[in-house]
């Protein structure tokens, strides 16, 4: 279905600023000394300018879908409750509210002057007023806040764990020495499992996510949101831990003992008062074969 623009605002930036915020209209930017900055999952997006820009006029729009002409969004979606955003530069609120598409997950695309204008990165030189644009819009499969995890039937055992996962995965391992010294990667948007580990993907790159891993009796009902696949792992007997490339979380689930497993994961779009909105409801159970 072809997305269409909601709604447009515009402002000055001044090169000096170094950035611009695009955050939700009922909350203020961080200050420059937050330590959550390089957090996502927060209610705001910041916009790096060109190096050795003069000014930029930035253009902030909304979609109802995707915006025409491709491209993948940079830089990791923000939570919107409010659903409307607004302008912010040195701490300053700059320009009007802009109406988004209502309150959730929105996924950003950022276009600087020389990528609006084809330009050579080696040979870009930004200008007056040099065009910036950030296109807005909501991530699909969004879940209702509170939506129960588990209803009938439920898992013998359920572990959780909230940690903070970079290059777009993370890992469910079943052995005891923790990861491979090469890991397996995800299968596209699907898990892919090698030497007692599996691989989880993730929608954004660098961001923080909560994880549900339980135990069931045998192969699991299916669960609210995007179903990411399945596949087969064997495990020493160790207790399922995930790791992110930082080490192991403060999750841990016991197994009943070694054997083949099966693992399936849903991830749910699911925005929550802890600033996380990637949870991954991963059931694991006993299958049969060598």
């Amino acid at each position: 279905m072809d997305s269409s623009m909601l709604g447009t605002m515009e402002c000055g930036v001044p090169g000096a600023a170094g950035c611009f915020w695009v955050v939700d209209a009922s909350t203020t930017g961080p200050a420059a000394d937050d330590p959550g900055l390089g957090n996502s999952a927060r209610p705001f997006y910041r916009a790096v300018l060109w190096p050795g820009t003069p000014s930029v006029r930035a253009a902030v729009e909304a979609w109802s879908g995707p915006p025409p002409g491709g491209g993948l969004p940079y830089g990791d979606p923000f939570h919107c409750p409010s659903g409307a955003v607004a302008l912010e530069v040195g701490g300053h609120r700059m320009g009007e509210v802009l109406p988004l598409d209502g309150p959730g997950v929105y996924w950003c695309l950022t276009s600087n002057g020389m990528q609006l204008s084809g330009g050579d990165p080696m040979t870009y030189h930004p200008r007056q007023e040099d065009p910036y644009a950030v296109r807005l819009w909501r991530v699909p499969g969004q879940l209702a806040a509170e939506l129960p995890l588990f209803t009938r039937p439920r898992p013998r055992r359920v572990a959780r764990g909230a940690f903070t996962v970079s290059h777009g995965e993370f890992w469910l391992s079943a052995r005891s020495a923790g990861l491979p010294d090469r890991p397996p990667v995800p299968d596209g948007d699907a898990p892919a499992g090698a030497d007692g580990v599996v691989a989880i993907p993730t929608m954004a790159q660098d961001t923080r996510v909560a994880a549900v891993v339980s135990w069931w009796d045998g192969e699991p009902p299916a669960a609210d949101g995007i179903t990411l696949g399945s596949c087969q792992v064997r495990t020493d007997g160790s207790p399922l831990r995930c790791w992110s490339v930082d080490g192991p979380g403060d999750l841990a689930l016991a197994v009943p003992g070694p054997g083949r497993l099966g693992v399936r994961a849903w991830r749910r779009v699911e925005p929550g008062e802890d600033f996380r909105y990637e949870r991954y409801d991963v059931r694991v159970w006993a299958c049969s074969g060598p």
